[in-house]
């Protein structure tokens, strides 16, 4: 092996942003103005050089807890990064993204939901190193459905 073929590339590098403990705090806004609050918490790690898994428990006031576990990682061959969820709703969504610059990261995902046509958008904002804020917002049929802010806050490396 090469000293290049071990050496990570950078979009790597900067999801290992996320190793670590975070309490999270949230907000959510449906199409109708209504606003939700919650909080909760997440952890991430190293995958082997491969990437990160985190695992994100949350409690939004009038909904059912939610729990998701992510992978996030980079495909060389493409260029992109991917964040491959699986949550306790029975939802598995590939989201593909940039590096807009060192601390935005950019990703969608597309697909069916409840027999519609459903489009999830991402930005993850690095604040900080103990400071991340992530928006999500999700379309049906070209229309804003709700969005969620996050705000993740770091308790430990």
């Amino acid at each position: 092996m090469t000293q290049e073929s071990i050496q990570q590339p950078r979009e790597l590098e900067l999801l290992k942003q996320l190793i670590g403990e975070w309490s999270v705090g949230i907000a959510m806004k449906t199409s109708d103005e209504k606003v939700a609050s919650g909080c909760g918490e997440m952890t991430a790690v190293e995958l082997l050089d491969l990437g990160v898994n985190s695992e994100i428990n949350t409690h939004i006031e009038g909904y059912d807890d939610f729990y998701e576990n992510d992978l996030w990682t980079f495909d060389r061959a493409t260029g992109k990064v991917h964040v491959f969820s699986i949550t306790s709703e029975g939802d598995a969504h590939d989201h593909i993204g940039t590096w807009r610059d060192d601390s935005t990261l950019e990703l969608n995902w597309r697909g069916a939901f409840e027999d519609q046509e459903m489009e999830e958008k991402i930005v993850v904002k690095w604040l900080s190193k103990d400071q991340i804020e992530l928006a999500e917002t999700y379309y049906s049929l070209g229309k804003d459905k709700y969005t969620i802010n996050y705000v993740f806050k770091k308790r430990t490396s």
